[in-house]
């Protein structure tokens, strides 16, 4: 409910992941529930999720659903997070302006004539707004960086060898 809400004032979601729900009910009878058990987190569009589009907000890619989930969202699952949206980014994710022509301009929560940052700025956003705990995301020039910094939020930059 809360992550609907910050998006109707910010506009930082693409979709709803359905069976996120199901997820969850499945992990509670598991014995081994995990390192991130029972934790919602958003996932950025980029990020292939089985039965929905990562289109990088272009066009050309917005009829493609993936079959199956990328690596890191498998890797959330099996550590008992539950991905349950994705989140807006600029095009092509290469600008600090979090734009793009499919979904419009994203807000920051903080103060709507500013940006929440690009590219992770929808997860910038919906996190600042109190929608999500926890998003994911890549970070080659600042896409991590610069929305925490933009949306006072605190991030950390992956790497290889760490998750």
């Amino acid at each position: 409910g809360e992550a609907l809400e910050v998006n109707r004032e910010v506009n930082c979601l693409t979709d709803f992941i359905y069976g996120c729900e199901d997820q969850l009910q499945k992990l509670k009878k598991q014995k081994e529930k995990g390192l991130l058990f029972g934790i919602p987190i958003s996932i950025k569009d980029h990020v292939n999720c089985k039965g929905h589009i990562s289109s990088g907000r272009m066009v050309k890619f917005l009829g493609q659903v993936k079959e199956e989930d990328s690596v890191i969202v498998r890797v959330l699952k099996h550590q008992g997070a539950i991905p349950f949206v994705k989140t807006n980014i600029p095009q092509t994710m290469i600008n600090y302006n979090c734009s793009n022509l499919i979904f419009g301009q994203m807000l920051n929560p903080l103060n709507h004539q500013k940006s929440p940052g690009g590219s992770s700025g929808g997860d910038g956003a919906l996190i600042a707004g109190g929608g999500s705990m926890l998003g994911s995301g890549l970070d080659v020039a600042g896409s991590i960086r610069l929305p925490s910094s933009f949306c006072g939020l605190c991030g950390l930059k992956p790497t290889g060898n760490r998750i």
